[in-house]
């Protein structure tokens, strides 16, 4: 179960899935935080009615940032409790940054055009991260990036159990492909936030704490479709696996690879209905 949640509101949204069904038959959830309880309701896309209907809900408590217990009950009344026990995979009890204070220097974005938002974007010069309002980062190395709202997203990037960082990022007047992210990863030998470069280049990547993958996705609107899976080696992501589909062609065309002497070496290609 994957769980987001915005701390200026106490919203939470998510997402689970049964390891039987796999990844592809996601359970989506969204609620709120209160007193240390949260209380979730999940929709599931019924493909018959083709729209999401409310299937469940969930009731547990926020134990000491490692865990959540509670109970989880069809939506149909009178129907049986089932008991739900998670475990926290990020380690929030040896480093949780969500209390520190992060805090953009920004200007007015001066554009060469003037794109219908134009108001939106702001050129990022800096970003501060305090600890008890003491200053213990801050990183300047934003030439040519624009954000919109002054937002941080903690996450595990590299899922060694430690909260990162990432900074979303615009691209003013693009219609497709207008955003993506800085990373920046903690290391606790080194006790700091270091920007990720490969992360950087990559662009939006998304990540898979349960099968420690970091995927992108590619797709030109036309049916020729592609998702990229990585995993991690001596801090540096290696490409595993590819998958892409075709307009007018019913395989889906899969490359796999192994990470062997600092690199991804080819294993095999294969395709399959």
């Amino acid at each position: 179960m994957r769980l987001e949640i915005n701390q200026k509101s106490d919203s939470v949204a998510g997402e689970y899935y049964y390891k039987k069904n796999g990844n592809t038959q996601k359970i989506m959830l969204e609620g709120m935080l209160k007193d240390g309880e949260l209380n979730l309701q999940e929709n599931t896309f019924n493909i018959a009615k083709r729209k999401y209907e409310t299937t469940g809900n969930f009731k547990l408590n926020y134990i000491d940032q490692i865990s959540l217990n509670g109970t989880w009950q069809k939506s149909a009344k009178n129907t049986l409790y089932l008991t739900v026990k998670l475990a926290a995979k990020e380690n929030l009890k040896a480093f949780n940054p969500s209390n520190y204070v992060f805090q953009y220097a920004r200007n007015r974005a001066k554009l060469d055009y003037i794109p219908a938002d134009a108001q939106y974007y702001f050129d990022l010069v800096s970003l501060k991260v305090f600890i008890n309002k003491s200053m213990r980062w801050m990183f300047t190395d934003f030439e040519d990036v624009y954000t919109k709202e002054a937002e941080i997203i903690l996450e595990d990037l590299n899922f060694d159990g430690y909260l990162d960082f990432k900074v979303p990022i615009y691209y003013p007047g693009l219609a497709k492909g207008d955003y993506s992210y800085r990373y920046f990863i903690y290391y606790p030998e080194k006790r700091g936030f270091i920007q990720n470069t490969q992360l950087n280049e990559m662009g939006v990547v998304f990540f898979d704490a349960v099968r420690k993958e970091a995927q992108t996705i590619d797709a030109d609107g036309s049916g020729n479709e592609g998702t990229k899976y990585f995993r991690w080696q001596n801090e540096k992501l290696f490409l595993i696996k590819e998958e892409r589909v075709y307009e007018n062609d019913i395989y889906t065309h899969i490359t796999s690879y192994k990470i062997e002497n600092g690199k991804s070496e080819l294993v095999k290609t294969e395709k399959k209905k």
